[in-house]
């Protein structure tokens, strides 16, 4: 499953060095399972699921449908990789993105491990003010 988290940083380019969140994703999988033991069947079959994508389509054109496919992402889930893709997968990107991944989008100084700075009259904000989010 840590193939798919590295396709995820790989395809969005937003995490440099995915290798750094592989046992913070493993625990997140683990924890996944121990909340909802229904996960390690999930998982497993996910793996199956990339497995033969893969196997079909070779691997980038595998994760490009996997990310991209509209029919995927469409609830509930009714097949084997709109399965994978909303219970896995994009679970792996909101745990992604819980990691700092959203920082690569949007120039965003304030992103867990870090803050901008205290707010310094005069200065601009660190963080996002009610002036700007009503632009």
């Amino acid at each position: 499953m840590f193939e798919l988290f590295e396709q995820i940083c790989s395809f969005w380019g937003n995490l440099d060095n995915p290798q750094q969140f592989k046992s913070r994703l493993f625990v997140f999988m683990d924890n996944r399972i121990r909340l909802h033991p229904e996960y390690r069947s999930i998982y497993s079959h996910a793996k199956l699921t990339l497995d033969e994508l893969v196997k079909s389509m070779g691997k980038a054109d595998a994760y490009k449908t996997l990310f991209t496919d509209t029919a995927a992402n469409q609830a509930p889930p009714e097949t084997p990789l709109a399965l994978t893709r909303q219970k896995v997968s994009n679970e792996f990107i909101a745990f992604q993105v819980s990691q700092g991944g959203f920082k690569a989008f949007t120039g965003a100084v304030n992103y867990p491990g870090y803050i901008a700075g205290a707010f310094i009259p005069g200065e601009p904000a660190p963080y996002r003010t009610i002036e700007e989010a009503a632009k």
